[in-house]
């Protein structure tokens, strides 16, 4: 967010706003330095951050230990592929990760694989832009999403997408809040 100058303070003010006041057990996938944990980390029992870089998760273990977080944690993981429970947290975030994204779709149903039946799943991301400086650059492989592709993953995934709302800044972001549906139980056939 700072090489892009975005509002940060407002951007995590807009995620503290779109999940509840507690969370008992929340996964950001991500998680790059542990910035969002520090945020989120009075509000949660225990918090997870995920992250493919181990170069990010020793800033982010650093991060944590030095402020005392002790119920929060960091580790190594794909988020195509989370070596985690079905229906594990109450809460996932993904803050600016899906841009980098190969399969946007794919990742937003592994997120929503993890989350239980009534959780929150909140997307911070960049709103669709013009900036194809910033698909070299900084390796963006998205220029920003709109409301129509999110939902449509997310409906997909078992989740149903609340109104979002955007952030201005030299790039608008986005803020969309979803909840998992109940997962149908199977009929058995006769």
């Amino acid at each position: 967010m700072r090489a892009l100058d975005l509002p940060a303070s407002a951007i995590e003010a807009a995620l503290l706003s779109a999940l509840p006041e507690r969370v008992d057990r929340l996964l950001d996938i991500g998680s790059g330095t542990g910035r969002l944990l520090e945020v989120l980390a009075p509000r949660c029992s225990s918090a997870l951050g995920v992250d493919a870089s181990r170069e990010m998760l020793a800033l982010a273990r650093a991060r944590l230990a030095e402020r005392g977080l002790s119920h929060c944690a960091v580790r190594q993981a794909d988020m195509y592929r989370l070596p985690l429970p079905d229906q594990g947290f109450d809460a996932v975030t993904l803050q600016m990760v899906l841009h980098y994204a190969e399969d946007p779709a794919a990742a937003l149903a592994e997120a929503a694989r993890v989350l239980r039946p009534g959780g929150v799943l909140v997307v911070v991301d960049l709103a669709p832009h013009a900036r194809a400086d910033l698909l070299g650059r900084f390796a963006h492989r998205w220029p920003g999403f709109d409301d129509a592709q999110l939902a449509g993953w997310l409906g997909a995934a078992g989740c149903a997408l609340r109104p979002g709302h955007s952030i201005d800044g030299p790039l608008a972001v986005r803020v969309w809040q979803a909840q998992r549906q109940p997962i149908a139980a199977s009929i058995p056939s006769r």
